[in-house]
């Protein structure tokens, strides 16, 4: 499978009907096996996609369009990259206005970002695991979300998905600190859709069960990969819920289990 997958650009409803053309978006960890598909989808829709980086180079090497017919990918042109440490309150601020001095707005933010450890019983649980899960897990959400929150109510718009994990509904045996972390992020957007329900401004997640990446093949060898979720059924999900038809998706928590 490629993992940086190009949406199919027969799937076009989006782009017939101008709904995201020019609209704004920031996806973070979207040089990830999950995120660099939505940033993909978002771009392939219509929208100006941001991705947070530590890496110019990498971003780069990532969405390298070199080889490819620019005619065909050219809706996958519109993709831009900021340094940026998703970790550090500070840059994720400046990231954000940076934002909205070149484009005047945000329309979407997609979080993707994060990270999972080995399993490890409560009783072999030290704070510090439990501290780095909630910056890579938590956090990055948190400060995203809240430093483009001030955009959205400004314009009476905008759209939040997030991506948790199963663990963070279904409690799972030595996954303690991983769960913790992931179910502070669907309390906030279900909590940010409690204060924010008046206004035109959604905060959903998406729960996956397996994602099929190349690191959960790699850890998770001799499975079967077709029970798993795809990057690209999760980034189609994500472009449902961002859409304007779904105004009254809010606070929901959409499980995607595949055959898992």
């Amino acid at each position: 499978m490629n993992f940086n997958t190009y949406a199919d650009k027969n799937v076009c409803s989006y782009k017939k009907n101008n709904m995201f053309k020019d609209k704004i978006a920031i996806v973070t960890g979207g040089t990830g096996a999950l995120g660099r598909v939505i940033v993909n989808r978002l771009a392939e829709a219509g929208m100006k996609v941001y991705v947070p980086v530590r890496s110019i180079n990498e971003f780069n090497a990532i969405f390298d369009d070199s080889q490819r017919d620019i005619e065909d990918f050219k809706g996958l042109l519109r993709r831009y990259a900021l340094a940026c440490d998703a970790t550090n309150e500070e840059e994720v601020r400046e990231f954000c206005d940076n934002v909205v001095k070149q484009e005047k707005t945000i329309d979407y933010l997609v979080n993707t970002v994060g990270g999972y450890h080995p399993k490890r019983n409560v009783l072999d649980t030290d704070r510090e695991l439990i501290d780095r899960q909630l910056l890579m897990n938590f956090y990055t959400t948190f400060f995203f979300t809240k430093y483009s929150l001030g955009y959205f109510m400004a314009n009476n718009f905008g759209r939040v998905v997030s991506i948790g994990a199963k663990p963070a509904i279904e409690t799972t045996a030595g996954k303690f600190a991983y769960s913790f972390s992931k179910a502070g992020v669907v309390n906030l957007m279900q909590t940010l859709a409690e204060e924010h329900k008046g206004d035109n401004i959604t905060f959903n997640s998406i729960i996956p069960s397996v994602i099929d990446t190349p690191a959960n093949r790699e850890s998770m060898q001799n499975q079967d990969y077709s029970a798993w979720v795809t990057p690209l059924e999760i980034a189609e999900t994500s472009l449902f819920l961002l859409g304007d038809g779904v105004k009254s998706y809010r606070g929901n928590v959409i499980k995607m289990y595949g055959k898992v």
